[in-house]
Parts: C-alpha cells; sequence; structure tokens
C-alpha cells in the first residue's frame, strides 16, 4: 500500500472538513465521562495531561481525583514540599514528571503571580512542558489551534493515511506531525485533539481494533486494504537487561533502615530498603552489601519478587538481617517504623513495605552482635 500523495489546499480544507466535521460529532455524542473533561481551570488540564502520559485512564483516575483534593490549586501546590509531592504521586511512576509538575507549579505563582499564562510560547516555558503538552493545554484551556501527537494519534494517522515507517524516526515522524497540524482545526481545537486521541484509545485500538464503530471508516487507508495490523510500523525491540537486587531488612528500636535514592537515574529521591544490584546472581551478595553499609552476620531470606523497569528485568531478593554491626551510614537513614509508610518508595519497595513494615508480616527487630558499638 503506497503513501497518499499530498492534497492540495482546497483537497486538504475538504479532507479537514469531512474527517473533523464526523470525528467531532461522534466525539459529543460518544466520549466517556471523565473527571478532567469540561473543566477550564488550565492547572487541572495540566494535571490531567501530565499525568496520562504514558499511563492508562482508568489508572489515572483514581490518582488525579486525590491529587485535585490534596492540591486543588496551583499555590496548593505550590507551597506543597517535595517529599509529599512524591508521596501523592506514588505508585503511578514517572516520578519526574512530578517533581517539574510541582516546579511549573512554583513558577507560575513567583513569577506569573498565580495567573496561568495563556500564550504558548510562554507556556513552553514552563518545566516539563514538552510539545505534546503544550498543544493538549494550549488547545483545550485556551483555544490555540495546535495538534497534539501521542501514541493514539499516531495510530489512527498512520491507518488513515496508510504512514509508512517508524513513527520516531523520519521521514514518518515530520509526515504524523505535518498531517496532524493540516487536521486540526481552528474552531474547538480541544474538542477535536481530545477526540482524535477518544478515537484511538476507545476504537482504534492497537488490536483488534472496532473499525465498524469508527466514524471516520470510509476515508481509512488501512480499513481499506484490510492492513490495519502492519499500522504503525514497530521499532525494533530494545534487547532485555537482566538484574540481580539483593535488598536488606533491617529492624531496631521501633525505625528501620531505608535509603534514599539520589539525585539522576531512575527513581530519583525515591526510598527504599537498603539493596545492592548485580549483573548476575551471586551467593556472596552479602561482601557488596557490607561494603556498602556495614557488617552483617544472620540473614534470613524473606522473599522474591519480579519487576521491570523499561526493558530491564529485575529479580529482587529480600533478606531480613538478623544480627548487625552498627556504623555510621551515610547513604542510609534509621526511619521511625511509624514514619515509613508516608514516604515514597520505589514502586517494588513500596510492595515489600506494605508487607513487611505494616502488613500481616510485619517483623520483629533484628538483633544487634554483643560488640555493636
Amino acid at each position: 500500500m503506497e503513501n497518499r500523495p499530498a492534497q492540495t489546499d482546497s483537497e486538504s480544507r475538504r479532507l479537514q472538513s469531512a474527517f473533523s466535521e464526523l470525528l467531532l460529532a461522534w466525539y459529543r455524542a460518544s466520549c466517556r465521562k471523565l473527571p478532567w473533561r469540561g473543566v477550564e481551570d488550565p492547572y487541572a488540564i495540566l494535571v490531567s495531561e501530565v499525568m496520562l502520559q504514558q499511563t492508562q485512564v482508568r489508572t489515572v483516575i483514581p490518582y488525579y481525583e486525590r491529587w485535585m483534593k490534596r492540591f486543588p490549586t496551583l499555590e496548593t501546590l505550590a507551597e506543597a514540599d517535595e517529599g509529599e509531592v512524591l508521596k501523592a504521586w506514588e505508585g503511578l511512576g514517572y516520578y519526574r514528571r512530578a517533581r517539574l509538575l510541582h516546579a511549573a507549579a512554583q513558577m507560575v505563582t513567583s513569577e506569573f503571580g498565580g495567573r496561568f499564562p495563556s500564550d504558548p510560547e510562554t507556556i513552553a516555558s514552563l518545566p516539563g512542558v514538552g510539545p505534546y503538552t503544550l498543544a493538549a493545554l494550549a488547545s483545550i484551556a485556551f483555544g490555540h489551534a495546535m495538534p497534539v501527537v501521542d501514541g493514539n494519534v499516531i495510530r489512527v494517522l498512520t491507518r488513515w493515511f496508510g504512514i509508512r515507517g517508524v513513527p520516531s524516526r523520519l521521514p514518518a515522524r515530520r509526515e504524523i506531525a505535518e498531517t496532524a497540524r493540516r487536521l486540526v482545526p481552528r474552531e474547538a481545537p480541544g474538542d477535536f485533539n481530545q477526540a482524535l486521541m477518544e478515537l484511538g484509545a476507545m476504537v482504534c485500538l492497537p488490536r483488534r481494533p472496532c473499525c465498524l464503530l469508527c466514524p471516520v471508516r470510509r476515508g481509512c487507508a488501512a480499513y481499506a486494504e484490510g492492513a490495519q495490523a502492519r499500522f504503525p510500523e514497530a521499532a525494533p525491540p530494545k534487547a532485555v537487561i537482566r538484574q540481580f537486587e539483593y535488598a536488606g531488612l533491617v529492624i531496631r528500636e521501633g525505625k528501620v533502615l531505608l535509603c534514599r535514592r539520589g539525585d539522576g537515574g531512575r527513581m530519583e529521591r525515591l526510598w527504599q530498603f537498603p539493596s545492592v544490584l548485580l549483573p548476575k546472581e551471586s551467593k556472596k551478595w552479602s561482601a557488596r552489601w557490607k561494603s556498602k553499609y556495614g557488617a552483617l552476620k544472620e540473614t534470613v531470606p524473606l522473599t522474591v519478587l519480579n519487576y521491570s523497569v523499561t526493558n530491564h528485568r529485575i529479580r529482587l531478593e529480600l533478606h531480613q538481617i538478623e544480627k548487625f554491626q552498627r556504623y555510621k551510614l551515610p547513604s542510609a537513614h534509621w526511619v521511625p517504623l511509624a514514619e515509613a509508610p508516608k514516604l515514597a518508595f520505589t514502586a517494588a519497595h513500596r510492595k515489600l513495605a506494605d508487607r513487611f513494615l505494616t502488613g500481616a508480616d510485619r517483623l520483629h527487630p533484628a538483633e544487634p552482635w554483643k560488640n555493636d558499638r
């Protein structure tokens, strides 16, 4: 199947009219009732768009509702400390989004007097506002005719226009962007962008698309050829990286030993149990643990947890440290057990904390060595 030839200006206008009118009519009659739809507050729209990045709607809804209850305005978010923000975001993943959202609220409050900017150039200057977030916020909140391009939109456009190539690479990326720009109408661009995303989320599905329910199927190149499964073209998968994590659970005198991840890298500044990460499975992990945190004498294996982060497949073993020797630990902190659940943990270590610090499997304090100092 060949790509469609470029349209003349008149053909483009006719295409826009037919496509957008059918799509908008379908959206206004059939769109899902979501808590962020129909709101005019740009802050609320920004929160929803940031949360929806790389996250399914059904996952976002309870987080969004809790977030807006806890931080109902830009000012309340700007005044919160980072730990509180990360705790509210805990479990949603991609924590950098929460930090940047926090920074954007602080910038609007300090530099714009709490009044959300409406022009695209200023919106783009806010922390964490990239092309997708800018287009979504500018079109939905302020009516700017800017096209949103996300995974759902890419799928709809590559199928409808028969656009070849991996979407993340040139020239397909450029063609998708130009097609989206040509289609977005000057009237109700926010509704149109949401309609396009809604079509991809509810009808033009990655697998088994519901083509008979599609309001614009008659113009779809992939549907006409029965080639929906070939669009969009997939990039070669990344190689899987396997790692082995060994964590220690140490409790004494009503406190638990925890570490806070540093700046940069994955899951920065989140809390976890002290652990070491190795490229291969090893029974000598305790030597690495000792060099990092201090000597241990007796350990008891508690559980194994498998989890994934991007293309990393990690096998996590948790061991109770029953006898230990106390050292000054600049990379770790003794946290009161009552305070530990209030911290924002990495997703895997949150599961361990819920089970062994507050759940039915809560453990007893460790026993120090007699020469503990």
